[in-house]
């Protein structure tokens, strides 16, 4: 017994020796998919400079908890949120994406800041490319078409979509049906308020309708972000 702790002990400080100071992370991998993603400058929190992923983290790591057979991803402009759920769906070994954005662009008046990356050659293979094809599917599309084209059941949902009180709350009310007891949705922008250039937000006021109960928040920007867990 007295040999397997020496053993145990010695063992024991080899790995520290090797971890200190180390980060838990691959650094080159976070700032490949961030800089691949253009994660940068979309009130994500994400700071390449730190190999920081912002809110990234809480998407990833709800994902890496509840190990989701299927997971649901409204809206991007150049795929950072997508492209860390189907990062943390290939590290858990299992899941897929289906990623839903209409492609819009400024021509169009609910582009909401997209500026049609998904309509291109570039956008349909920028996945793939990250070896995360596997992972996640693309569906250039509206949530309406593609709600009434695919039934499926969810166990998370992140919407950041049409940000007007109609266009969200139409989200909500297609998708929160398609999310399984236990699962979670996450809404970007809940703290945005006011028109803007690309039209007036209304995230803000859906969140403060249903984050009654079950739900948790992150006001650590200009965007935030709100989880709400469904019973």
């Amino acid at each position: 017994m007295f040999g397997i702790l020496t053993l145990s002990k010695n063992i024991g400080k080899s790995i520290v020796h090797k971890l200190n100071g180390e980060s838990l992370i691959n650094k080159s991998t976070v700032n490949l998919l961030m800089t691949r993603f253009s994660s940068l400058d979309y009130s994500h929190r994400a700071d390449t400079s730190k190999s920081d992923l912002g809110y990234g983290w809480i998407h990833y790591s709800l994902v890496r908890m509840i190990k989701p057979a299927r997971v649901l991803c409204i809206g991007s402009r150049y795929g950072f949120i997508p492209a860390v759920l189907a990062q943390a769906c290939k590290d858990n070994g299992r899941g897929h994406v289906d990623f839903v954005d209409a492609g819009y662009d400024s021509s169009s008046p609910n582009h909401w800041t997209g500026v049609g990356f998904w309509k291109t050659g570039k956008g349909k293979s920028v996945f793939k490319e990250f070896n995360l094809g596997k992972w996640i599917t693309l569906y250039v599309m509206t949530t309406q078409n593609f709600s009434n084209k695919y039934k499926r059941l969810y166990d998370y949902i992140y919407i950041d979509g049409d940000h007007s009180y109609k266009g969200v709350s139409s989200d909500y009310k297609m998708f929160w049906p398609m999310l399984k007891a236990g699962g979670f949705m996450a809404f970007h922008d809940i703290s945005v308020t006011g028109k803007k250039s690309e039209g007036e937000y209304g995230v803000a006021k859906l969140w403060k309708e249903i984050s009654k109960r079950n739900a948790f928040s992150f006001n650590y920007s200009r965007s935030g972000l709100g989880v709400i867990q469904k019973h």
